[in-house]
């Protein structure tokens, strides 16, 4: 079951919506304040995970090594209007008219499909901002917050840094990385716009 706390905590981020910087941001009226992040190794069935999902909640497929992936985005795709998703693509994909943006992983050089109504990118350092206004991101994913199952020997932002790097970005910024029912009570008061996770959501 996907714990109430994580999505009542997140609903309640909505520093975006009130400060002066975002007011006039028109993408505000549909982006999520919850991110589900998939992950081929951990998220064993996205399909399944995406129809349980709270109504209103974004989903980054991240799936790059899985065989079926095209599987997955055509199932979430069915599945997106039933719940309201905002569905997000990273990595190679067919094109579909259906998804609502692609998702830029920091390594990734630069974006060969302007078509859609959403960019966004994942950030791990200062440096990143002036990417993120070259490839006019409409949201960013600054991570990892807390430590992490998925990267182990990476060292985490911590609240203080997360706090400071979202100063940073005139966008929308999503806090992910190791986030759960424990430690999210901390990110209440920081300028960011919601939360992200995969392990939260299993």
């Amino acid at each position: 079951m996907i714990n109430n706390k994580f999505i009542s905590t997140s609903r309640s981020i909505s520093y975006n919506l009130k400060n002066n910087a975002f007011k006039n941001k028109k993408c505000l009226l549909t982006l999520p304040n919850i991110w589900l992040f998939t992950d081929s190794i951990k998220t064993k069935n996205p399909i399944e995970l995406a129809k349980k999902l709270p109504k209103k909640t974004g989903v980054v497929i991240r799936d790059y090594n899985s065989v079926n992936k095209e599987e997955i985005i055509n199932e979430i795709v069915n599945i997106k209007n039933r719940r309201l998703l905002t569905l997000l693509i990273a990595g190679k994909h067919k094109r579909t008219k259906y998804i609502d943006g692609i998702h830029m992983p920091v390594w990734l050089k630069t974006s060969n499909n302007r078509r859609h109504k959403i960019i966004s990118m994942s950030v791990h350092s200062a440096k990143d901002v002036r990417k993120s206004i070259d490839i006019k991101a409409n949201i960013v994913f600054i991570s990892p917050v807390f430590s992490t199952s998925s990267h182990m020997d990476k060292s985490c932002l911590g609240v203080i840094r997360l706090g400071l790097m979202a100063k940073l970005f005139k966008i929308p910024v999503i806090a992910l990385g190791g986030i759960n029912n424990t430690n999210i009570t901390r990110l209440r008061n920081l300028p960011i716009s919601g939360c992200a996770g995969i392990d939260v959501f299993l």
